[in-house]
């Protein structure tokens, strides 16, 4: 028996039409309803399927201690605690980068303000100020200079940040991508619904604020490479920089192209999917001044047309097999 934890916009629908179609049993779950546990229990089943947003304040707020006692009560849980823990937490990233030896650009992290300012005193700029958590580079700043890092750094050890940005921030990204992909009518039907969560998520969760976290600026990439690891396939596009921007993260820009990836980057999510135990992830990576592919962060949560979009996928043995492919369906089966 399937459990779906239900939510719009998210990977539950083709869930339940892939249970459907293969005629396997399946029950819909809110996985944030109180008698959680026994209800799975009393329904014996043996594996659930969550996609969380990054726009719910549930999903950090208790998510993770959810997931994982459905774990520990024999359950086999997609996003698993492998997949799960490090969601959303570039900080968490990248410590389990540094202890798995896994290649990603270098990040700093200093909870003591005094120890920060000594640092930033002898560092090389720019450097990118990142909060915690944050998608679509929400949350990604260029420091060019010691008198921008200061700012932020004083900001950090004071009052903080919201720890969800205004729904007009980064404005002119958005309405660009907007009318590139050419969905207003369902941005604007959202958009209740998109401020009622900024509202939850800043009156829920604590200001981003105790840390400084930093990480080194390799120059010379116009684009990242998008990795999405499931299981033995590997699904990659190129994400073009924001027009006058260092970042590629949000911009819509995507090039779907096969023959340009560089197949270093599908090598190394392979290796780095396989240290983490994860069961599906996404990987963005970009090239050091040696030309060697590293990770800036990763996310089990992605959008899942960009990966269909991709035409098909790569194998271990890194063949392209032109065969475009739900990341929905790849995950139940991986479980499966």
């Amino acid at each position: 028996m399937i459990a779906i934890h239900v939510r719009e916009n998210s990977f539950s629908r083709r869930w339940s039409d892939y249970c459907l179609t293969k005629s396997i049993k399946f029950i819909n779950v809110n996985i944030y309803d109180s008698g959680i546990i026994s209800y799975l229990k009393e329904n014996k089943v043996n594996i659930l399927l969550a996609h969380l947003s990054q726009d719910d304040f549930r999903t950090k707020l208790i998510s993770g201690a959810i997931l994982i006692s459905i774990e520990n009560a024999g359950i086999k849980v997609f996003p698993s605690h492998n997949t799960f823990w490090h969601f959303d937490d570039k900080i968490s990233q990248k410590y389990i980068f540094e202890s798995l030896n896994i290649p990603h650009a270098p990040m700093h992290v200093f909870y003591d303000k005094g120890e920060a300012s000594e640092w930033l005193s002898a560092a090389v700029f720019p450097l990118v100020f990142k909060l915690r958590g944050g998608a679509g580079s929400s949350n990604v700043f260029l420091l060019k200079s010691p008198k921008e890092a200061d700012f932020y750094l004083n900001k950090m050890f004071a009052k903080g940040f919201k720890p969800v940005r205004p729904v007009f921030s980064d404005f002119k990204n958005k309405m660009r991508r907007h009318s590139h992909k050419k969905d207003w009518f369902g941005t604007f039907k959202r958009f209740p619904d998109t401020i009622q969560n900024i509202l939850k998520g800043n009156t829920t969760i604590p200001r981003e604020k105790g840390y400084f976290l930093v990480q080194d600026f390799l120059p010379g990439n116009a684009f990242d490479t998008r990795v999405t690891i499931i299981g033995d396939k590997a699904f990659a596009f190129r994400r073009f920089n924001r027009p006058d921007d260092f970042k590629a993260s949000g911009s819509g820009s995507i090039d779907y192209t096969p023959e340009e990836i560089d197949k270093r980057a599908i090598i190394l999510s392979f290796e780095s999917a396989q240290k983490i135990g994860s069961q599906s992830m996404a990987f963005d990576i970009i090239f050091d001044q040696e030309n060697k592919p590293v990770i800036l962060e990763m996310s089990y949560a992605y959008v899942a047309d960009a990966v269909y979009n991709a035409g098909g996928y790569w194998d271990k043995s890194i063949v392209f097999h032109n065969k475009p492919t739900w990341p929905e369906e790849a995950i139940i089966e991986n479980i499966l």
